[in-house]
């Protein structure tokens, strides 16, 4: 078997750019064979997606990962006053290389506004360097949270892969539907009982249906390329999507609301880089700022975790809704087939039922996907991504 660190990395080159002139070695992976357990490699290895791999996936392979822990690297010695020295060591050299015209030279005009583009260009880096409140810690924090954002992009396109997929379900029972008018509006008009007219029409509905069921399924790959191509593999690779994980509602009713709000401050990304920057800042305009800041996305980051909470009770309110009416559904779809085995019910009516039948399930599908995606929301605003903005 080809194991998926090779497969990955073409994906891993064509994203990165910039960097392929490394050597191809250190894109296999990020972390060293030690790392993890000999059976747990061959998990991330394989061609089979499941839900709970993807933040290790995220760090191993992630294109956009792998460049900020090689960008990383500049940043491991550095405290805020050496990323300051670099913003007065880009000055300097831009000063040094000042030439002002003499005031007969033939470009006398130019050259004068060069030079004073380029002393403005070097008292500029002078003030961010006063300004910088970055070194080796600001950016560990960024770039981990730039990772963790990956993860829970990538975790909800695999949930919408899924919704995509259940709704698939749909758009064939609106086909046939569709066909199903379409023949009996011909039955009818064979009757005189319709018109040509609504017979083209009930044509239209069905090429439609069918239109939509092709879109639908271009939207189902095009999901599945951009999650597997986050994850490192190249395009078009072999991968299997694994089913997702039922919901565990037994977390909703054990979540206390203000615990886990002092919890997600704690977690923060945003919130701990804020805090970080204003220690490292040293001049009283930008403590002012960061300051205000730091009060803002308290509150800002309290007000999230409230509604990621309002967003999981609607969620599970309307899973449970939609079970209650596939329940109805299912009695109903009894009825239709013994109707149909007694030869008490028009096929059209039979299919129609059918169709709300099928409605029903994916509706109840989809709404558990959604109940997914929230608590999944609600556990990352928890763990440091609570909106802060």
């Amino acid at each position: 078997m080809i194991r998926k660190h090779v497969r990955k990395l073409a994906a891993v080159i064509l994203a990165a750019g910039a960097i392929t002139a490394m050597p191809l070695q250190a894109f296999a992976q990020q972390s060293p064979e030690f790392a993890y357990s000999a059976e747990k490699w061959a998990t991330l290895r394989d061609n089979k997606l499941e839900f709970d791999e993807i933040k290790d996936l995220v760090h191993e392979y992630n294109p956009t990962v792998i460049q900020n822990e090689i960008s990383y690297k500049d940043y491991l010695t550095k405290n805020r006053d050496d990323v300051a020295q670099e913003y007065y060591d880009k000055a300097n050299e831009i000063y040094s290389n000042i030439n002002y015209p003499d005031s007969d030279d033939a470009n006398y005009g130019s050259g004068v506004a060069a030079a004073l583009h380029n002393e403005q260009q070097a008292k500029n880096l002078m003030e961010q360097g006063d300004e910088n409140t970055d070194d080796q810690a600001t950016k560990r924090i960024q770039y981990d949270q730039a990772e963790v954002r990956l993860a829970k992009q990538a975790q909800g396109l695999m949930i919408t892969y899924w919704t995509q997929y259940y709704n698939l379900d749909s758009q064939k029972a609106r086909i046939e539907q569709a066909k199903n008018s379409y023949q009996s509006e011909q039955n009818r008009l064979a009757a005189g009982m319709s018109t040509q007219s609504k017979v083209l029409s009930a044509k239209e509905s069905v090429s439609n249906a069918e239109a939509a069921l092709v879109t639908a399924e271009s939207n189902l790959a095009s999901t599945k390329e951009s999650l597997c191509l986050m994850l490192g593999w190249s395009y078009g690779a072999d991968v299997e999507i694994a089913e997702l994980p039922e919901p565990d509602q037994s977390k909703i009713a054990a979540i206390d609301v203000n615990a886990d709000i002092q919890t997600a401050l704690e977690n923060s990304y945003a919130y701990r880089l804020t805090q970080k920057q204003l220690t490292n800042a040293r001049t009283d305009t930008v403590k002012e700022k960061l300051t205000e800041t730091e009060k803002n996305q308290k509150e800002t980051i309290s007000n999230s975790v409230k509604s990621a909470y309002d967003y999981l009770l609607l969620a599970q309110s309307n899973y449970e809704q939609a079970q209650s009416a596939l329940a109805l559904e299912e009695v109903s779809m009894k009825f239709a087939d013994a109707k149909l085995a007694a030869g008490t019910i028009t096929k059209n009516t039979y299919e129609n039922q059918k169709a709300s039948y099928t409605t029903a399930q994916v509706t109840a599908q989809t709404q558990k996907l959604s109940l997914l995606q929230v608590m999944n929301d609600y556990d990352w605003a928890v763990n440091g991504l609570a909106s802060a903005e």
